[in-house]
């Protein structure tokens, strides 16, 4: 088991900005936190999400090629708007506008070896570099 620590990734821009998003610990649901604390207001922090579901126990007749091991991953990026100020001159704070999220899974049968794991996150690395998904998400053009 790996030790909690900080995650550090570039950013899209002309000159990327280092966003360090620090471990906030799990939820209820076993989902486990980070976030960029580097935002003017609490309630737009960028955050990271994982989440690792284990098989339950195997029970007898459990056919082992169906028994699986999940691990979800989202980014989420809220963006924040302010109202226009009310009627006594006083501008409300910000509130979320909308959120683009990503989320990635990962879907390993029990029989699966950590070379077959190994290879699945790669292939992931290298797919999300890959300029038709890059097209499609940054531009939304479809492939043809």
């Amino acid at each position: 088991m790996a030790a909690v620590s900080n995650i550090t990734l570039n950013d899209a821009q002309a000159t990327p900005v280092l966003h360090t998003f620090v471990p906030l610990g799990p939820d209820n649901a076993g989902v486990w936190w980070w976030e960029d604390q580097t935002g003017t207001s609490a309630i737009g922090y960028n955050k990271i999400s994982m989440q690792l579901r284990r098989s339950a126990p195997a029970k007898d007749g459990d056919n082992s090629g169906s028994r699986v091991n999940r691990v979800t991953i989202g980014i989420h990026t809220p963006k924040l708007e302010t109202l226009a100020n009310n009627s006594a001159g006083v501008t409300p704070p910000p509130q979320v506008a909308y959120t683009p999220r990503c989320y990635i899974e990962f879907v390993m049968s029990e029989r699966s070896s950590v070379q077959d794991r190994k290879d699945l996150r790669k292939y992931a690395d290298f797919l999300l570099a890959e300029a038709q998904l890059t097209d499609m998400v940054e531009n939304l053009r479809n492939v043809y």
